[in-house]
């Protein structure tokens, strides 16, 4: 006969808790009260009941927080649950490279020329990279029709795609219900996805649905999406919401595989097929290969889902405007939008959008207008979607720091390469973002966090933004750090260059001199050419600089040349404050490359000096 208190505590569904909640209630039997569950056999069943019941409620928790987007951590399940909120992730994305090709004097074996037809560079043509070593292969994402200009033809921003293409074939059967075509790979780009279909010997385009507000009974579309398996399959029309296929019609789906290591990066191609027999061309890339990406994981899924149903498919809020350039740009690593009145100079009626693509800094020209494109069908008319280029603030970072030699089995060699590694890590966790901060502090605990060896660290910073310009073309620039410059007086360090410097440049009219950016500490930037370390100025006024606002405007100049090889000019500030913040579309990021990291034995806490003598301290002005 059960005693009253002899209950099973529901709740609790740990193991061990489990396992005790059965003794206790057995306890609570007459036949059991004063049995040794330890030392008997009958333990054994109640562990195994126990496990029973645990791993029960483990599986039924399990498929209850799978039902729910915010809780799922099945691939599957979270994709199923976006797509009950109208959202598809983005598939895998193939590497992207613009390229301007030449081939020179083109003749055909009986000396005529060919025709402009007879030499275009069909869909599908073959380049090679080699890229770290690797081999890659791209191929010509479309037909490109050249132009002329007597014996040579010259292709312009021709777009590559690194993969290659690959056509599966199908047959609609109406027999089926509700069918659903899988591709036969499963690393797919799904924006190069092409289809027709081939209904009694006439071949239609399809074009790919994104969203149904435009779409009528005729309207020749399909729809895809990630199924189960992780593969992509397609699907068209009811009949209502797109026109549907008949019996026997013949699909052809046309698409490029991903390879499993993107080539961003690669800028120097080689043509692998000949155009009309011919393989005399000149390959200048104008983009390196950039955007290549993985499928969407299930965390961007499950930010990414919520605020696209937020939206509803329109564009009126800035946070609209957000979802939407994340959906149609889902390799971007950060985004940035605001309105025309909150621009410098204000722009009414406009909205801008900044992103920030993965393993890259800009978006291409194609890419800008793509994104632009889908933005234009969805923005109210009176608003004007405008996409701009990120605007990347660099932190140059020299840093000293003092370190225990008897606390640490590390070189110094060894502890400033450890430093460097703490820097980049940093950078890495709180940086490279929109509306991003630089707490100088932070930099600084996490060098001391580096190694229990070291005691202290100064780290001095600069800034440095570049500004890509047009060559033989006379125009001003205008350099925005959003941030304000150190300046403690007039006419502060005038001899020797005051806070800006740049790397070099020609100018019109002069070939010999190579000319750099400074300024007098009073506002002006001068330009100047050096005579072995002596600075010869040439131009008092070259331009202006605001220390306040952080801007150094130049005023208009042809430039000829420049050192940097990608015809841009560096300009390097010291700011006023330690902390740095990204403003609208800016994104502040510490230069790997400019990170400059030096150790010094703390002779004080090593035991080679007492009471100070003989310490040498290290200055925290750089300036």
């Amino acid at each position: 006969m059960a005693v009253k208190s002899s209950q099973i505590n529901a709740t609790d569904l740990d193991f061990n808790d489990i396992a005790e909640n059965l003794k206790t209630y057995l306890k609570g039997q007459t036949t059991f009260k004063d049995y040794d569950f330890e030392g008997s056999n009958i333990n054994v069943l109640v562990d195994l009941m126990a496990y029973a019941s645990h791993i029960g409620a483990l599986n039924t928790n399990i498929a209850a927080s799978e039902m729910f987007l915010d809780s799922a951590q099945i691939r599957k399940n979270v994709v199923s649950r976006a797509k009950d909120l109208g959202f598809t992730p983005a598939s895998e994305k193939a590497s992207s490279a613009i390229v301007d090709i030449k081939a020179s004097n083109i003749r055909n074996a009986d000396q005529t020329t060919p025709t402009e037809n007879d030499m275009i560079l069909s869909r599908g043509h073959n380049f090679t990279t080699v890229y770290d070593g690797v081999s890659y292969n791209f191929v010509c994402s479309d037909s490109v029709t050249p132009t002329r200009d007597n014996l040579d033809f010259s292709y312009k921003d021709v777009n590559l795609l690194q993969g290659q293409y690959v056509t599966d074939q199908y047959i609609f059967d109406n027999q089926i219900k509700n069918p659903k075509f899988v591709l036969s790979n499963s690393r797919i780009d799904k924006a190069s996805l092409e289809v027709s279909v081939n209904s009694n010997g006439t071949v239609s385009k399809y074009t790919l649905s994104t969203e149904v507000s435009s779409i009528t009974s005729s309207s020749r579309v399909f729809y895809a999406q990630e199924n189960e398996e992780g593969f992509i399959e397609i699907y068209f029309g009811d009949g209502v919401l797109g026109q549907g296929l008949l019996d026997g019609d013949q699909i052809s789906v046309t698409y490029i595989i991903v390879d499993e290591t993107h080539a961003d990066g690669a800028k120097s191609f080689t043509m692998a097929d000949a155009i009309n027999g011919f393989t005399n061309v000149l390959i200048t890339t104008t983009s390196p290969a950039t955007g290549g990406t993985e499928k969407e994981s299930i965390e961007s899924i499950k930010f990414k889902a919520t605020k696209f149903y937020t939206s509803q498919n329109r564009l009126v809020t800035l946070n609209d405007y957000k979802a939407k350039v994340s959906e149609y740009y889902p390799n971007a690593d950060a985004v940035a939008v605001w309105g025309g009145e909150d621009n410098d100079p204000p722009q009414y009626g406009k909205v801008f959008i900044s992103l920030k693509p993965q393993n890259s800094d800009y978006l291409s020209e194609i890419e800008k207008s793509s994104v632009q494109t889908k933005l234009n069908q969805l923005n109210m008319l009176t608003v004007r979607p405008v996409i701009v280029d990120a605007e990347i603030v660099k932190i140059l970072i020299t840093t000293v720091f003092k370190y225990n030699e008897n606390e640490t089995t590390l070189s110094k060699g060894e502890l400033e390469a450890l430093v460097k590694n703490a820097i980049i890590n940093f950078d890495n966790t709180n940086l490279n973002n929109f509306d991003s901060i630089f707490r100088h502090s932070n930099l600084v605990k996490s060098i001391d966090e580096a190694d229990t060896s070291i005691m202290s660290n100064i780290s001095n910073i600069r800034l440095r933004k570049k500004k890509n310009i047009t060559l033989d073309k006379s125009e001003g620039l205008v350099i925005n750090f959003g941030n304000s410059f150190f300046h403690p007086h007039d006419g502060h360090n005038k001899d020797s260059g005051g806070i800006l410097s740049t790397t070099g440049f020609k100018v019109d009219g002069d070939t010999v001199n190579t000319y750099f950016f400074d300024d007098d500490g009073s506002g002006n930037v001068r330009r100047y050419s050096l005579s072995g370390t002596t600075r010869v100025i040439a131009d008092q006024s070259a331009g202006t600089i605001d220390y306040t606002s952080g801007k150094v405007s130049i005023n208009a100049i042809k430039f000829t040349s420049t050192v940097n090889s990608d015809t841009s000019i560096d300009y390097t500030v010291i700011p006023s404050s330690d902390d740095v913040v990204a403003i609208r579309g800016s994104l502040i990021d510490i230069s790997i490359d400019d990170i400059k990291t030096s150790g010094e034995i703390d002779t004080i806490t090593s035991g080679e000096s007492s009471a100070g003598v003989g310490y040498t301290s290290t200055s925290s002005s750089s300036y």
